[in-house]
């Protein structure tokens, strides 16, 4: 019913098909949150690129899936090699979801000789779901992956009517123009574009005696779009950590703010407790799968 090609690189008109499957899937997922993918951003390994098609209506073999539209790639899938390792993004057109693709093109992967082992030297499979992704959790099970990890997005309501009182620090103001750094390898990189907007507002970065702490807000309307409060410290304690979140907050309240959004690593517990005690409240679940070949 499908057939895959690997590339190195994708031709023009490859990255035109890529992306016009990835900006309908970004508007269909947008409310969920759910992965994306990166077919031009720079690596930080050894890169190939999947692409996943099927015939043209009449020719597929099922009534459901001739009535959707033809379209030359109906999935991506990108892989980043380091080692033995391989960093996955993968997406399928919305219109060709809960069709088994997903499922058939894994066991053709796992299967043939044109596969994961056409790939040298490639162990394990890293991926990262991001949002409540029932899909990534049924193939997670059926294909013996593993969870290796969890990051969740928490937000946090503030002035207004939810007014932020506690004590901080003093604290100087450093330029960040990097950004937050990435919290987990490959993480970033299937963020949906929504999502990674948040995080592009921490621009400035507190320097307590506990720490620091990258923080920005939305230049153009603070109070409408969230906050960006990202740790930049590791190993620290549980009141260092309240000290350190309670300086942000107060500092994106006063910068007009009325929502901060944090993501925390589920694998850190002074991080998980000190964002409960200041308030911050679950929004959505973020799942590295790993999965061995």
């Amino acid at each position: 019913m499908i057939t895959y090609a690997w590339r190195t690189t994708l031709a023009d008109a490859e990255v035109k098909d890529v992306e016009e499957l990835l900006d309908q899937a970004v508007e269909y997922d947008a409310e969920a949150g759910f992965s994306t993918a990166t077919p031009t951003v720079v690596g930080r390994g050894e890169v190939r690129h999947l692409l996943v098609s099927i015939p043209p209506p009449g020719e597929r073999g099922n009534v459901q899936l001739d009535q959707l539209p033809d379209v030359p790639v109906v999935a991506y899938l990108r892989l980043d090699m380091v080692g033995e390792e391989a960093d996955v993004q993968f997406v399928v057109r919305p219109e060709f979801r809960s069709h088994g693709i997903a499922t058939l093109l894994a066991e053709l992967l796992d299967e043939q000789p044109t596969g994961w082992s056409s790939l040298p030297g490639v162990r394990r499979l890293r991926a990262w779901s991001h949002g409540a992704h029932p899909a990534a959790e049924r193939m997670a099970r059926r294909f013996a992956a593993r969870m290796d990890h969890a990051i969740f997005k928490t937000l946090r309501f503030i002035g207004g009517v939810h007014p932020f009182a506690g004590s901080g620090a003093e604290a100087t103001v450093e330029p960040a123009p990097d950004g937050p750094a990435e919290m987990a390898a490959g993480y970033l990189a299937g963020m949906a574009p929504g999502e990674r907007t948040a995080l592009t507002r921490g621009r400035m970065r507190l320097v307590a005696p506990a720490g620091s702490v990258i923080v920005g807000v939305d230049e153009k309307d603070p109070a409408a779009r969230p906050a960006c409060i990202s740790l930049d410290t590791a190993g620290v304690g549980i009141a260092d950590l309240r000290t350190i979140l309670a300086t942000a907050l107060l500092r994106v309240q006063s910068d007009g703010a009325r929502v901060a959004q944090m993501y925390v690593d589920a694998l850190s517990a002074a991080e998980v407790r000190a964002s409960r005690e200041l308030g911050f409240q679950h929004d959505q679940s973020d799942l590295l799968y790993v999965r061995p070949l």
